[in-house]
């Protein structure tokens, strides 16, 4: 019951609620799914049985095409919360965006913001995907990414990125942990046997077997919120923490089968390696963020094979 209500997620890119500290640059980046496949390495983790030996587990690949720094935006803190300043976007808005919202109307240039430095509490870059690189339609997705660091150092940072690409090489190393903000596979409407597992009734009860036998008491007068009820089933928006980066390569003939992956079909651009599963059906976007409580060990293991 962790993760009631269970509802669709109102958009298939997630919003980020938390940034971490304790790193300098953008905190995230935005990545595709491709789909899973094994990977052999030697274990290097600390205090684990199999160190030093060689293992084989899961891992996920997640296409990075290059993300377009758009513009950035500003926060002041008012009352104990973020307080938008102002939007500063390039001069040269692609085509794209202001395809997606015909109405757009880029507010002044970033040479602006100097009269706003001593009001700044936290700074984010406004970044622009490229779906079209990977085959996931034409229509960009738009975020926020928080730039970490000092106030001064995260706007100078974050002037110098406006109007460019960022590499997901530039944000993420080889054995780092990311946390993955994604959303779900989407199962439909589902009954209580297949949403919470509640055991089938015997063969001769009343009226149904797969339900829940009674849904509470007389008194109160109401069905509680812990008894199990039909409804949504997936497509929620869910949060995995520490997944360790394995690769992060610039070259995809190394990852591309000569079949190409199932229902993605050829990586094109940047990929990366992640240990273990996400959430999420081939290329559905991935949010990958800086790990708000990362383990102390991370160094890149030494990879043997990777079968594609």
């Amino acid at each position: 019951m962790a993760f009631l209500p269970r509802g669709r997620a109102k958009s298939l890119l997630p919003r980020v609620k938390h940034w971490p500290d304790g790193k300098e640059g953008p905190l995230g980046f935005v990545g595709y799914k491709v789909g899973m496949t094994s990977i052999h390495f030697i274990d290097n983790t600390p205090g684990s049985p199999t160190q030093g030996s060689e293992i084989t587990k899961s891992c996920t690949v997640v296409d990075a095409p290059p993300l377009k720094v758009i513009g950035l935006v500003v926060y002041g803190q008012e009352n104990g919360r973020l307080k938008d300043l102002g939007r500063f976007w390039v001069s040269n808005v692609p085509e794209e965006i202001k395809r997606r919202n015909p109405t757009f109307r880029p507010t002044p240039g970033p040479e602006n913001i100097n009269r706003l430095k001593d009001q700044i509490a936290e700074v984010r870059l406004i970044v622009a995907t490229q779906p079209n690189l990977v085959g996931a339609g034409k229509t960009p997705n738009i975020l926020e990414i928080k730039v970490g660091g000092s106030v001064s150092s995260a706007l100078e940072k974050a002037q110098q990125l406006l109007g460019s690409e960022i590499r997901v090489s530039d944000v993420f190393k080889e054995g780092e942990y990311v946390d993955i903000i994604g959303v779900t596979k989407g199962k439909g409407f589902q009954g209580v046997v297949k949403r919470y597992g509640v055991s089938i009734l015997q063969r001769k009860s009343r009226k149904t077997r797969r339900g829940v036998a009674a849904i509470g008491p007389w008194n109160p007068h109401y069905v509680m919120y812990t008894v199990p009820r039909s409804g949504q089933m997936g497509y929620h928006r869910r949060t995995e923490y520490n997944k360790r980066i394995l690769r992060i390569s610039q070259d995809p003939s190394t990852i591309n089968p000569s079949s190409g992956w199932y229902r993605f079909g050829l990586v094109k651009t940047d990929y990366l390696v992640l240990e273990g599963s996400v959430a999420g059906t081939p290329l559905r976007p991935l949010i990958l963020r800086a790990p708000a409580r990362p383990p102390k060990h991370q160094e890149p293991p030494e990879i043997t094979l990777l079968e594609v």
